[in-house]
């Protein structure tokens, strides 16, 4: 029999002297100190044995007997310093395993089984035999898709015209007020439709490009504002004042109209679609961690 195994016969003892556990922890640090002495495929395994044999033991001692005998204490921490050693010896050898590789002598050998393999001429290596073999090494690109609204038109509803209800005439007289006080109030959203169509004007005029869609409705700070600019493009392209349409990389990109076709759309001659396009709060997040604006494009001077 083996000494590992002489080891865990004497472990199986359910209760053992201190004199007995102090033998056997002496044999343990006596086969851990020779593992430092030669590293190799047994040297982990041996290793593990005598750490379980050495917790068996620490866990047969009370508090109280450690307290008394500081002897077992001592030659438990001695095997943890030893197999702490150990495993540092065999970390170093590893590395000098892994260090050892040559690319140069990978290579030779790479060409040297491609010449081997069947349908090959000598000289003349055909490197896709190895496509099937090497490909499963590389992950594959995943898919993207860029966050793009649908232009395609939505289908018109047949909307049933109610009757109009007579409302029967009350029979209580109704008293005009004496003083009738009118309240002006000043609408937001035509000033800034204009500003949007002045804007867009202005661009394409000075660098003979359309604008990016998502760029100029994007607002950095105010989710609100991003959804009321997409708002007034929508009015825009309703009145036939701007259009939208795709670039060659397949993003939404918005022009001014020519006044041909601003005319045409007015006399019903053209086909205006208008279109909302959905945007939630994690899309606005997104766009604003794609385009990175600290400022709005549409309250920008343009130069």
């Amino acid at each position: 029999m083996s000494t590992n195994n002489s080891m865990s016969d004497e472990s199986t003892t359910i209760s053992r002297t201190p004199q007995k556990r102090k033998e056997i922890l002496r044999k343990i640090i006596t086969k851990a100190q020779s593992l430092q002495e030669s590293i190799n495929d047994e040297t982990i395994k041996t290793l593990e044995l005598c750490m379980e044999e050495t917790d068996n033991i620490n866990s047969e001692t009370s508090i109280e007997e450690k307290v008394h005998n500081q002897e077992e204490v001592l030659m438990d921490s001695e095997m943890m310093h030893i197999s702490s050693n150990v495993l540092k010896h065999c970390t170093r050898s590893l590395t000098k395993v892994v260090c050892s590789y040559n690319y140069i002598e990978f290579a030779k050998k790479i060409v040297q089984y491609v010449k081997q393999l069947p349908d090959v001429e000598p000289e003349t290596p055909d490197w896709s035999l190895l496509e099937s073999q090497v490909i499963k090494c590389f992950k594959r690109t995943p898919q993207y898709s860029t966050l793009l609204g649908t232009l395609t038109p939505l289908e018109k509803k047949e909307i049933n015209k109610k009757k109009p209800v007579r409302v029967k005439e009350t029979q209580a007289q109704i008293k005009r007020p004496d003083n009738v006080v009118t309240i002006e109030k000043e609408e937001e959203g035509p000033e800034e439709t204009v500003k949007m169509k002045e804007f867009i004007s202005k661009y394409y005029k000075i660098y003979r490009k359309p604008l990016d869609f998502f760029k100029l409705i994007l607002h950095p700070n105010d989710f609100g504002k991003t959804i009321q600019n997409i708002l007034q493009i929508s009015f825009l392209v309703r009145d036939g004042k701007i259009k939208i349409t795709k670039d060659a990389s397949g993003i939404l990109v918005v022009q001014p109209c020519t006044k041909d076709m601003t005319a045409q759309v007015k006399t019903g001659n053209i086909e205006n679609i208008q279109n909302v396009m959905y945007l939630n709060m994690e899309q606005w997040k997104i766009l604003k961690n794609i385009y990175r604006l600290e400022n709005p494009l549409i309250e920008s001077e343009i130069k």
